[in-house]
Order: C-alpha cells, then sequence, then structure tokens
C-alpha cells in the first residue's frame, strides 16, 4: 500500500524552472538580502520551462534573453523579452538541431556576441547578433569540449578569462582576443579544480565595491538545488581562490503561486536582477499533464 501511496504522489509532483525579475532599487541586490521578495514571473505558457536568465543592454533598454524548453522534448531553445516594454511579445533567438541554454550576451568592439550552451555539439561556440534582437549566426568554436554553463569575464583590454565546466571540475581560461573581433587568438587553461558538484557556473561575475562575485551552482543533492554566491580572492595566472560570500537558497523565496525547491542561475544590471526558480506543482491535474504530455511526445 506504501509503494502505492509513493507512486500515486510522484505522479502528482511536477517540477519545472520559471523566471522571476525586479526593478532594483537603489543600489541594492539580493547579495545583500535574506529573502527574495519584490519579483514578478516573466510570463510562460503551459507545458513550458524556462531558465538560465542573462540581461543586455540595448539602446537603452534591457533585454532578458533565458532557454525556454518544451517539457514533451525536453529540447532547449533561445528567446528574449524586453523588460522595459513587457507588453511587446517575446522574441526567438536561436535554434538548433541540439539542445542550447545559458545565453551569455555581450558587447565587444562593434559587435553583440553570445556563448550559449552547446554542449550537445562538443563544442562551446560563438554567435555573433546579425540583426538585434532575433538573428544569430555562428562565427567560431571556441573551444572543442563538452562543457556547460561557459561564462566570460573582462580583465583588461583584449583580455578574457573563461569560465568553464566540464566533467565536474571547474576549469578556468585566460584568452587574448583580436582587437576589433572577439576572436581568440591565445589561450591557456590557468586552472582546473578537483571534481566538484558547488562549482558549475550560474550566472555572470558581477562586481561590488571594487569586489568580484561568482554564482555558481550548487548541485550536492540534486540539480540546481540553491546557487552559491563566492567572493573571488585571486584571480592571476595560475593562481585562483575564492570562499563562499552567501548563498541564494529556494527557502528565502517569498513569491506568491510559486512553491520553490531549487534556483541555479543569478544575474543583474543596473536596472533588474534576474533569478530562475525550480517551481514544484503537487496536484492530481499533474498526473492528466504527464498523459498528455508523453502522448504528445509520442506523436512528435
Amino acid at each position: 500500500m506504501s509503494g502505492l501511496r509513493e507512486r500515486l504522489r510522484r505522479m502528482k509532483t511536477c517540477e519545472y524552472w520559471v523566471i522571476a525579475y525586479r526593478k532594483r532599487n537603489g543600489c541594492g541586490s539580493l547579495l545583500q538580502e535574506q529573502k527574495i521578495e519584490g519579483f514578478q514571473l516573466l510570463p510562460q505558457k503551459k507545458f513550458i520551462t524556462q531558465a538560465d536568465p542573462f540581461l543586455y543592454t540595448h539602446q537603452g533598454k534591457t533585454w532578458l534573453f533565458y532557454e525556454r524548453q518544451n517539457l514533451t522534448d525536453m529540447k532547449g531553445t533561445l528567446w528574449c523579452q524586453n523588460l522595459d516594454e513587457p507588453q511587446q511579445k517575446p522574441v526567438p533567438v536561436l535554434e538548433e538541431s541540439f539542445h542550447l541554454s545559458y545565453p551569455q550576451v555581450f558587447r565587444y568592439g562593434k559587435y553583440t556576441y553570445m556563448i550559449p550552451e552547446t554542449r550537445s555539439a562538443g563544442e562551446i561556440r560563438l554567435y555573433r547578433c546579425v540583426r538585434f534582437p532575433g538573428q544569430w549566426e555562428k562565427v567560431e568554436t571556441l573551444f572543442e569540449m563538452g562543457a556547460v554553463d561557459s561564462t566570460i569575464l573582462p580583465c583588461r583590454a583584449c583580455e578574457y578569462y573563461l569560465f568553464t565546466y566540464a566533467g565536474n571540475r571547474l576549469e578556468i581560461y585566460r584568452c587574448m582576443i583580436e582587437k576589433d573581433h572577439f576572436r581568440i587568438v591565445e589561450k591557456e587553461r590557468i586552472y582546473v579544480s578537483d571534481s566538484s558538484r558547488t562549482l558549475r557556473p550560474g550566472g555572470a561575475v558581477t562586481e561590488e565595491e571594487g569586489k568580484l562575485y561568482r554564482p555558481a551552482q550548487n548541485c550536492t543533492d540534486y540539480y540546481g538545488q540553491e546557487l552559491i554566491i563566492n567572493e573571488i580572492d585571486r584571480l592571476e595566472e595560475g593562481d585562483f581562490s575564492e570562499h563562499e560570500y552567501c548563498r541564494l537558497s529556494p527557502d528565502q523565496i517569498c513569491l506568491p503561486g510559486v512553491n520553490a525547491a531549487g534556483i541555479h542561475t543569478y544575474n543583474r544590471n543596473g536596472a533588474y536582477e534576474v533569478i530562475d526558480i525550480l517551481h514544484r506543482e503537487i496536484s492530481v491535474r499533474t498526473i492528466f499533464k504527464k498523459i498528455w504530455w508523453k502522448l504528445k511526445g509520442s506523436r512528435g
């Protein structure tokens, strides 16, 4: 009887990611707060999961780039939304034959670039924007390796650090870049960690009062359970160290209608903060959803 109850409980449970954002008040941020509140959900359709939010400012407007995943096939595609004009519809950004996620968008020289997660292709790829926001082209393979959540950090002119995560290890590369185009002309691995489930990048490195903070996913018990915000102590050739500054955990989230079970991405700019939240839905309706997803998946 207990086995039947457990099976029914699992059938009634569905987990999917949602994105929440809020305008920043002054210079405050979640790094100084005990509660995650004052956020609103990015609208999403049924049977869709949305995660990995990144912010990019274009012509004075803040755009939110993110992964959208259909729960019937679990293949991620990339989308964006103008947060300053939320009445506009979301815009499809990029779709490949394989899974895409973690769309870090940045400006270098005259061009806007993106480094999404492309582990399924066995590469770390670079895309350039042809027409903002929805037309992109692949311009280069930066690394031939199956890595996830690659995150860049500018160091000085024509020099960047690239953080990535492969084989449960954090790797950091020092990259020299061409002056006019984001093309790596020299790269060197300066750090590789021991195997760890708490070091996977979870957003862009941010600077606050002269200090650098790196979000990292804590996946010790399950994928995306919480974020550890690490303060970087040292980042030099062959020498990297950081220590835990704070954590962003699901039990801190105060958002009506959301039963938070995880959080694994945090980003911000001068105007907004964004996070993604693993929402756990427990309902008899979920049983019918799962049956519908299975039927739809078998047809498609």
